[in-house]
């Protein structure tokens, strides 16, 4: 019916001004929220008046008289300023669940992204540790918005960035070697200021030893020990060979990334690139970015260290690249990281980030314009924080102490489609609650069970047909019983669908569609409790059928885009 609108109003525009060229493309045209405004709203009008060079209100006037007559209309309205309203047949709004049983799951996808090639990286958490519920909502995220992105048709490349040659691996390392040594001889105490201490830093080291024996033990090793980590490090390193520290990390980190994708496997996301930090610092990219920035005047030296002009480019002031001691930053190979994206041709680029990077938004911002020269969009989404919560108890979270729930142990006790969607449920830039109680419960009060509830009650109606071997025979003439309010609700809420779906992804807001879900369920809810959908009345009946079948693809749709499932009984 959208469809049909816009090229009414399409083919008015054009008997006005034929030298005037708004595209379809730009032709909104909504449902009304409010039945007494009619089913559908433009706001074209409003919106192209002084293309016409037309106050509003008249230039919607003038459209109208533009319109030719179609059967599907019944009456248009000028409102307001100038929104222009139409009142369709009642036939033509059952259409959309013709087209919903027709299309079944390619219902609410389009094109609007063909031929557009997507990198969206998230998660991306250092491999010094397991995933912790705080990573978990970027993860959620991230996963949902690549389905949305691939329902519109988009090219898409999910990728994870390891950090494997940073401070934070060497000082995992440390960690490691020295729960090693406590494993071969229990009279080492040493002390743990800044290092890692979860219990999984034993098992690695647990490992090791089981593997490796005492290969790895040095003598004496608590008098290379130094309050200043960055002493630490470099004693120890001048201690080992290269070849047996890199040994220990090497170990160390592909432990916590197969914890990490075993992880993300529970919660049914999969990534398809690994991206090493490392492969920069030994293919040269890292002097090559380095290099280009010289020869850019992007930099300048200082203090025996090389320093990145990002105040320039946004940031609150400049940066280093490559420290006195010639150790490069984090900087430089995010830097060499993006250079990469951008060879590899991506069209749009988008980073998932937690919110506390939110400073580090404008270097990176200013370093990837210098190498995309506009050929490619970075997009870069902050996500906030969750806070955990049993009840109304707030449960403590320290990541480098080790007292943390990680997003296993959450996955395990809540469950994937609980987790997921609750991570998904407020807009990604706003602190969210995770109450661990309400996501187990069985009741209307956790979303998920209401939703998944929705769609198991429908499938009970399809199997109560099947026991009273009655059948359900489709007939489009059949749709217009459909006259109760509850029915018309749902009728125009499946009609919303695909532009939920467009909305979502343009936006880059995943939880539009959760609220989506929420909504249907309860109009789903409602209608069950109020009327018998087996009515004697075969004619009536096949209509309630269909209206409960359209409603249950587009709850599956939905659900496959969110990452749950929708069980046939609960």
């Amino acid at each position: 019916m959208k469809n049909i609108i816009k090229d009414l109003i399409k083919e008015s525009l054009y008997k006005i001004n034929k030298d005037k060229n708004i595209s379809i493309e730009n032709i909104e045209v909504n449902l009304c929220k409010d039945k007494k405004f009619g089913d559908f709203s433009s706001n074209v009008a409003m919106r192209y008046s002084h293309v016409y060079d037309a106050k509003p209100k008249v230039f919607a006037e003038e459209i109208i008289k533009g319109i030719k007559e179609d059967k599907n209309i019944l009456k248009i309205e000028v409102a307001g300023p100038g929104f222009i309203n139409f009142f369709v047949s009642k036939g033509s709004q059952f259409e959309i669940i013709e087209t919903i049983l027709d299309q079944e799951q390619k219902y609410g996808k389009n094109k609007i992204g063909s031929g557009v090639k997507v990198l969206i990286e998230f998660v991306s958490a250092n491999p010094t540790g397991p995933l912790h519920v705080g990573h978990g909502r970027g993860a959620a995220f991230g996963d949902c918005l690549s389905n949305l992105l691939k329902e519109n048709d988009y090219d898409v490349v999910k990728e994870y960035y390891v950090n494997d040659a940073g401070k934070q691996i060497d000082i995992l390392t440390l960690s490691v070697l020295q729960r090693y040594h406590e494993l071969i001889d229990e009279n080492y105490k040493f002390e743990y200021q800044d290092l890692y201490k979860g219990d999984y830093v034993w098992d690695i080291a647990a490992e090791i030893h089981r593997n490796y024996g005492n290969d790895f033990f040095i003598k004496d090793l608590i008098k290379y020990t130094d309050k200043l980590v960055d002493h630490y490090i470099l004693n120890i390193k001048n201690k080992f060979s290269d070849e047996k520290f890199k040994k220990i990390k090497d170990i160390s980190v592909k432990f916590i990334l197969e914890n990490i994708k075993k992880t993300l496997n529970l919660s049914d996301i999969n990534f398809d690139s690994w991206f090493l930090e490392s492969s920069l610092v030994n293919n040269n990219n890292l002097k090559d970015i380095i290099d280009y920035l010289n020869k850019n005047n992007n930099t300048y030296t200082k203090d025996n260290a090389v320093w990145f002009k990002s105040k320039e480019l946004g940031d609150e002031k400049d940066r280093v690249l490559i420290k006195e001691n010639k150790d490069h930053t984090y900087l430089s190979t995010d830097i060499a990281y993006h250079k990469n994206k951008i060879t590899r041709k991506f069209d749009r680029v988008i980073n998932i980030w937690g919110a506390d990077h939110h400073g580090y938004v404008p270097r990176i911002n200013g370093a990837f314009n210098i190498f995309s020269e506009g050929k490619s969009e970075l997009i870069i989404l902050l996500v906030q924080f969750a806070n955990l919560y049993r009840g109304k108890e707030k449960v403590s979270m320290s990541t480098r102490s080790g007292d943390f729930v990680t997003l296993e142990q959450l996955l395990k006790e809540v469950g994937k489609d609980a987790t997921r969607f609750f991570y998904l449920a407020r807009k990604s830039d706003q602190h969210m609650d995770f109450d661990i109680e309400l996501a187990k419960s069985n009741d209307s009060n956790n979303p998920v069970y209401y939703i998944q509830y929705a769609h198991a009650r429908i499938c009970s109606i399809f199997k109560q047909l099947e026991e009273n071997k009655m059948f359900f025979n489709y007939q489009k003439e059949h749709l217009e019983l459909l006259s109760k309010e509850e029915e018309l609700s749902i009728v125009k809420k499946l009609s919303s669908y695909p532009d939920v779906i467009k909305k979502s992804t343009e936006k880059y807001e995943p939880h539009l569609l959760t609220n989506y879900m929420r909504e249907l369920a309860q109009e789903i809810h409602s209608y069950y409790n109020k009327f018998q959908i087996l009515v004697e009345d075969e004619d009536l009946r096949n209509a309630r059928l269909a209206l409960m079948e359209a409603s249950k693809n587009v709850l599956m749709n939905s659900s496959k885009i969110i990452g749950i499932k929708m069980p046939n009984k609960m």
